[in-house]
């Protein structure tokens, strides 16, 4: 296989939580955060017309040496736990968290998300989300 960059955020949609609650609890300053409510705009503030339906942060995660990705989100689920109740709430007011990871590779890549890490991110209440790019390689699809 060949090898791959990543970047990992962690994000939050809330009707109820605001950005600055998310942020204080985690200790984390966001990348992006809009609240509930507020004029939609683009990321350098054109306005975009309507308001946000619900409030949304990122939190970019950093790589620590030379991890893999799989070991990186074992990392950071280790460290979630101590806010475990925090991201219970989260859930409770019909809000989400997940770890959000972009993947870019050039040709076959992969890695393994074993069970004890699925495990850590389910009983934390946090979703998986992967974002692939390509670089423009066609899937071939085999018949049998």
């Amino acid at each position: 296989m060949h090898a791959f960059q990543f970047s990992v955020s962690l994000r939050f949609f809330s009707l109820i939580i605001t950005p600055s609650e998310i942020s204080e609890h985690l200790g984390l300053k966001p990348k992006w955060a809009h609240e509930k409510g507020a004029p939609r705009t683009t990321p350098k503030g054109v306005i975009l017309g309507g308001v946000y339906d619900r409030s949304y942060c990122s939190f970019s995660l950093i790589r620590q040496g030379d991890e893999e990705l799989h070991e990186m989100l074992s990392r950071v689920a280790d460290e979630f736990f101590q806010k475990k109740d925090f991201f219970h709430q989260v859930r409770k007011g019909n809000g989400r968290s997940e770890l959000f990871i972009g993947w870019y590779s050039s040709g076959n890549t992969g890695d393994c998300f074993n069970h004890v890490l699925l495990s850590k991110l389910g009983e934390l209440g946090i979703d998986l989300a992967l974002d692939v790019y390509g670089q423009g390689e066609a899937m071939q699809v085999e018949n049998e």
